[in-house]
């Protein structure tokens, strides 16, 4: 309040001497009009001294006048701007008043609450005093009650003394009846008993019949063998050896359990030597099963209650999907509204989590790229990106190290997915059951096995996207398989090159893998797989890695690994970049190729860069010219594996069917006009028709929705492996001696299915085998696959277990006869087993390792 008295003291102040100064102009104005008439006499007449001294006086007035005037300005200046700040200091104080009144309102208000608050909480403390007397007066009576039961329980105790003691009495008196009672039942367990024996005694008559039938049969191949074989590679082994063997073999039994074999259930083929197939135990059937039951056409969707096909394409770097109803299936729409992202067809695969990496903050292109801001955030932690490389054949020294378990990075994120196409099914098709009416159609790599399949099938349960882990909602197909199709329904109609019998290949380009297979173009728009399906990982992202390799030779390692660690941002930055100005328009024409990366553009990275380093880019402004050469160096190595990957491919159609009609490019690498011209190059005078599918980023999203369509669009496919169980045999000269058992066995690896054959849809491969032991409950197929053709053992280098299949028979008395049964053409390997002795089909149980 003083400082407003002040301001309107030096208001007025200010007014009077505004008013007095314009008394003074008026005055100088007068003075002015006197000086001129004196100015004027003086003009007309003479004028003497002391009129010349009264002049003098006046000039002397005026310039007195003129000074005066002049302090008066300067004031008057002075105290306008005094005015001005009092005024500003007027409005600061206004506004501190208003805010202070607020504040005022505010504190009111909160008191009033506090206030309300504190009668609510003498009220609840009420109620608590009166709770806590309630139960003092509780207390009191459960110690009265806890008194009472006391007494009873004494009470009890004397009565329960009373009881035993009658109860002594009764048993004394009922134990004589009951020794009476057990010598008539033991008498019945006797007969039963030697009816029981005589049962086994006929079972072990049987068994010896049928093991001596299974002997002979034996023998009679080991004949045949035997008389196959030159004398002189037989070591010596005469007949009375054979009869030795056979006498041997005639006296010996199957025990229940061996040192050798124990804790293991074995199952032993039933042999025939008979046929002279290139797998002399199968027997192929082609009649697999219906279409209602593995199939998935477009007549059995309505059976099948499937409204919706979605088509995911889970990538290494980009992930999509595509989708449609089953009643327009030549409407199909690719995805292309991500979060923080719209109208692009993929999204980045990547995850953002917190700090203890336990939940997901943000994914694809938002967790990737992040305004940078001058505040350093600690907590916010390097994203997890390239996850799905842990899966294949990859070797462990090019997987990206992570800071989580890959399997919760890709569940993670196929759960993020996940609730966009669930939401853009809802959001088109309200009530639709998704876990009843969709069908997920998953692609992978071609270079995958069965392995690789079950882990994504499990992470994808997981993930909630089917309701059951073997749910027949969801289905796998390989990346280029799901291009073929593509192409089927296609652009193969734009061309006149391909007619029916003609092969063709599809080469999906990927950001992480390169994926081949060749396919013959059969009539009724079907496909059939011609080549063993290869792939390698030789995708773009390669390319970046041989950048990166670049940077560190002129920057130096510590300072790129350093911005990595601290700068992920600023490092995804420079990638990004590399593929705009460098990587994208490469064609390998222009010789005179040349992109100035300017380094200060990212000023993270300069404080990482050691002396010797940071003089030479000193010299060059902190800018690294990239030359053709440069870019062509890392091109290269990639290109020419996928070249490789090519030739071989084109080495195997010609050695199997013939010539290839067109080579299909897909695939976001596809785009790259040195790769393009590089192949075009290398293959124009082999094939006929090279080129890039239109839309390459969707193609295969929607060949998989194709797939899910119409499943059997693919007739045929080449087996990747070799497949085969854990079998239990006869030691035989010339076997290992280091793997003779004790019991004069043998484990072998036991083939069903040879890499490279050629497999209808739901194909069957079936052997017999039968338990090694009478009166056996449980039998574990223990199933192997390889890449090697001819494998003799489980354990042999390249052998991988796949699973374990486990049957049931509690209720066998025989060596049951067992049906197994393999079905290939779908992606997964379907495998069942049936008794043959009393026609009964088993349950049976997959089960995976854990540790894979």
């Amino acid at each position: 309040m003083n400082l407003l008295e002040k301001f309107d003291k030096l208001n007025n102040r200010l007014t009077s001497l505004l008013e007095e100064n314009k008394e003074l102009k008026q005055h100088y104005k007068i003075l002015q009009e006197q000086h001129q008439e004196l100015k004027e006499k003086l003009d007309e007449s003479d004028y003497d001294k002391n009129f010349q001294e009264e002049n003098e006086d006046l000039k002397q007035r005026i310039l007195n006048q003129e000074k005066q005037k002049t302090n008066l300005l300067g004031e008057n200046e002075r105290l306008n701007r005094q005015c001005k700040n009092l005024q500003g200091e007027n409005m600061d104080l206004k506004q501190r008043i208003l805010n202070q009144e607020k504040q005022k309102t505010n504190l009111l208000g909160e008191n009033e609450m506090l206030k309300w608050q504190c009668k609510n909480l003498q009220g609840e403390n009420m109620d608590l005093k009166q709770r806590i007397l309630n139960q003092e007066k509780q207390k009191t009576n459960l110690l009265g009650e806890n008194e009472m039961l006391k007494r009873q329980c004494k009470n009890f105790q004397g009565e329960n003394q009373n009881l035993k003691q009658k109860l002594n009495n009764l048993q004394d008196k009922f134990n004589e009846r009951d020794y009476k009672n057990l010598q008539e039942e033991n008498k019945e367990l006797k007969i039963r008993l030697e009816e029981r024996n005589k049962q086994y005694q006929q079972n072990i008559l049987n068994l010896e019949k049928q093991k001596n039938e299974q002997l002979e049969i034996f023998s009679q191949n080991l004949d045949k063998a035997l008389g196959k074989l030159e004398l002189g590679e037989l070591n010596e082994v005469n007949g009375n050896d054979i009869k030795n063997l056979k006498e041997k073999n005639k006296s010996t039994t199957f025990p229940l359990i061996d040192d050798d074999i124990k804790d293991k259930e074995y199952i032993q083929p039933i042999e025939d030597f008979s046929g002279s197939d290139l797998f002399p135990f199968n027997q192929i059937h082609r009649n697999g099963y219906p279409s209602s039951e593995n199939g998935c056409s477009q007549e059995s969707f309505y059976k099948n209650d499937i409204r919706i096909v979605v088509g995911l394409d889970f990538g290494t770097t980009y992930s999509g999907f595509s989708y449609c109803h089953t009643a327009k299936p030549e409407n199909i729409i690719t995805n292309s509204q991500w979060p923080g992202a719209m109208g692009h067809l993929k999204t980045n695969t990547v995850l953002q989590y917190d700090y203890e990496y336990y939940q997901v903050e943000s994914w694809g292109l938002p967790a990737l790229v992040k305004k940078q801001s001058r505040r350093k955030d600690k907590n916010r932690k390097r994203p997890v990106e390239l996850f799905k490389l842990h899966l294949g054949n990859l070797p462990d020294n090019l997987k990206p190290r992570l800071p989580i378990e890959y399997k919760k990075a890709i569940v993670d994120y196929l759960y993020e997915i996940g609730k966009v196409i669930k939401g853009t099914i809802k959001k088109y098709w309200y009530g639709i059951d998704f876990f009843h009416q969709v069908l997920l159609v998953l692609t992978v790599p071609a270079e995958y096995s069965e392995k690789e399949i079950a882990i994504m099938r499990d992470c994808v349960f997981k993930a909630g996207l089917i309701k059951e882990r073997y749910s027949k909602n969801l289905r796998f197909t390989t990346e280029p398989e799901a291009v073929a199709i593509y192409c089927l329904n296609d652009d193969i109609h734009n061309i006149d090159i391909l007619t029916i019998g003609s092969n063709f290949m599809v080469v999906d380009c990927g950001s992480g893998t390169v994926d081949l297979t060749t396919c013959k173009l059969l009539e009724d728009n079907k496909l059939s797989e011609i080549t063993e399906r290869t792939g390698d990982f030789c995708g773009s992202k390669f390319i970046d890695k041989e950048f990166i390799n670049f940077l560190r030779k002129k920057l130096g390692s510590n300072a790129v690994d350093l911005l990595i660690e601290n700068n992920y941002g600023q490092f995804q930055c420079m990638i990004q970049e590399f593929f705009r100005y460098v990587k994208l328009p490469f064609t390998g024409d222009d010789l005179n190729f040349s992109y100035d990366l300017d380094i200060e553009e990212f000023p993270d990275l300069i404080q990482y860069v050691g002396k010797e380093n940071r003089d030479i880019m000193e010299e060059n402004e902190w800018v690294i010219e990239i030359k053709y050469e440069d870019v062509k160096a890392m091109f290269d190595p990639v290109v020419d594996r996928i070249i490789n990957l090519i030739r071989s491919q084109l080495d195997s159609i010609r050695n199997i069917q013939g010539e290839c009609s067109a080579i299909f490019l897909t695939g976001g690498f596809s785009v790259s006009k040195y790769l393009q011209q590089r192949i075009k190059k290398e293959f124009q005078n082999v094939v006929k028709k090279i080129s890039v599918l239109m839309c390459p980023i969707a193609v295969i999203s929607r060949g998989a929705v194709m797939y899910g369509l119409s499943s059997n669009v693919i007739s045929t496919r080449i087996l990747k492996y070799t497949y085969g169980i854990e079998e239990l045999k006869y030691w035989m000269e010339g076997d290992p001696i280091s793997r003779r058992l004790q019991n004069g066995r043998i484990v072998r690896f036991h083939c069903l299915a040879k890499r490279g054959t050629k497999v209808e849809t739901n194909q069957k491969f079936t052997t017999f085998f039968t338990p090694p032991f009478p009166l056996q409950t449980r039998v574990s197929f223990k199933i192997f696959i390889t890449k090697e053709y001819n494998a003799k053992y489980c354990d042999e280098p390249g052998m991988n277990f796949l699973g374990k299949l486990v049957v049931y028979f509690p209720d066998s008395g025989l060596l049951d006869r067992l049906l197994l049964e393999f079905t290939f053409g779908q992606m997964e390997v379907n495998v069942s087993v049936e008794n043959e002795t009393n026609g009964q089909r088993y349950s049976t149980t997959f089960e995976l390792e854990d540790d894979y």
